[in-house]
């Protein structure tokens, strides 16, 4: 095993020989999109990238997208939920990204119902409960273990910024009924799973990009003691915490995880 003195040395060596080998990319990534994409757009990419590969590599597969599955809902007459996931937040980002499930957060007294609701749109999915998801599988679509790879993820809010959320941060399309979270319900709720204990590192190093895109790309508009507020009912000094999250994003500095 290294000392930290060895590893020191090491680092210091990788970034002189990157340092000569990036020479000319500097400022490449400036180019980039820099403002959030919106929702209609975002959802409208992240739906054709996954749709495509489904379609390329995955024939038999489901391809419920998130349009389906809000007019499920929209239609059955549920009021108390919200877009979550990626697409809840895909429109706060600049450069949308694809997602193989839908996430929707729905109200213990109706999640019920929802069940119901999504068991008669798409009767083959699979239907697995845990305390905090129900969780909806498509068996023509197995992973490397022979499971049925989720489509659907039905969120059970069982922690007090979840509920809060629900109650307060949600932004609904008038014309359409969607229902979406605010940008500061996003930031807080990805900032919970970058911080989760019991989330894979894999995930989190990619719930940690898009943590920093999210606040970057809304900086100017977000409301930093809502985010405060929000985020102390996760843990007691999250308030703190988050908003050094917002500044090292802001000054592209890596989150202290």
């Amino acid at each position: 095993m290294s000392t930290d003195a060895s590893r020191a040395e090491l680092i210091a060596r990788r970034n002189a020989a990157m340092a000569e080998i990036s020479r000319g990319w500097e400022g490449h990534d400036d180019l980039d999109p820099t403002g959030p994409s919106g929702h209609q757009y975002g959802i409208s990419q992240s739906t054709r990238l996954t749709s495509d590969y489904r379609q390329q590599h995955r024939k038999d597969a489901m391809d419920i997208t998130p349009r389906q599955v809000m007019d499920c809902l929209i239609d059955a007459g549920i009021k108390d939920w919200v877009l979550m996931g990626l697409h809840g937040y895909v429109g706060y980002l600049p450069m949308p990204r694809a997602t193989q499930d839908v996430d929707v957060m729905v109200s213990s007294q109706e999640s019920e119902k929802a069940v119901e609701v999504i068991q008669a749109r798409w009767p083959t999915l699979e239907v697995t409960r845990f305390p905090v998801v129900i969780r909806f599988g498509d068996p023509a679509d197995l992973d490397a273990r022979g499971k049925a790879k989720q489509v659907i993820d039905l969120m059970l809010p069982n922690s007090q910024f979840q509920k809060t959320i629900l109650n307060k941060h949600v932004k609904v399309d008038e014309r359409t009924g969607d229902r979406y979270p605010t940008v500061e319900a996003a930031i807080v709720s990805k900032y919970s799973a970058v911080i989760s204990r019991h989330r894979k590192q894999g995930k989190k190093q990619i719930d940690a990009g898009d943590l920093h895109h999210l606040i970057q790309a809304n900086q100017s508009v977000v409301d930093r003691s809502t985010l405060f507020d929000l985020a102390e009912e996760i843990w007691q000094g999250a308030g703190d915490d988050i908003l050094d999250f917002v500044q090292r994003a802001i000054n592209n500095q890596p989150f202290e995880i």
